[in-house]
């Protein structure tokens, strides 16, 4: 399968990307977040609106940090039991999300050394 093209502009499609150098809250429900913070990094994300279904969103670290990630509603909608989730300190920590329903589900296979309580 070809590479995905944006044809009104006749370019191959680039997923948004946002670098997260401070704390803060991820404001893109699709693409690719990278974590470069020095230090820990705080970060939140707000719950998909229904209009989101079936997007995918990676959170990667650049640096060797345990940073912190806030889903509002949890990790498949399981509230206040999976909603914060540690990054266990190491570059290349991460995970995938897709949007459904609401909620944000990790890709299966793809959380790399982040767990949520």
């Amino acid at each position: 399968m070809g590479d995905l093209l944006n044809v009104k502009q006749r370019q191959e499609y680039a997923q948004p990307t946002l670098p997260m150098s401070a704390d803060g809250a991820i404001t893109i429900k699709s693409g690719i977040v990278v974590v470069t913070k020095a230090g820990v990094c705080a970060m939140t994300l707000a719950a998909p609106a229904y209009s989101d279904n079936g997007k995918r969103l990676v959170i990667d670290s650049h640096t060797a940090q345990a940073h912190t990630l806030t889903i509002s509603g949890g990790l498949r909608g399981a509230g206040s039991g999976a909603d914060v989730g540690t990054f266990g300190g190491a570059i290349g920590d991460g995970i995938e999300l897709y949007a459904y329903n609401g909620n944000w589900y990790p890709v299966p296979g793809t959380n790399t050394n982040v767990s949520f309580a």
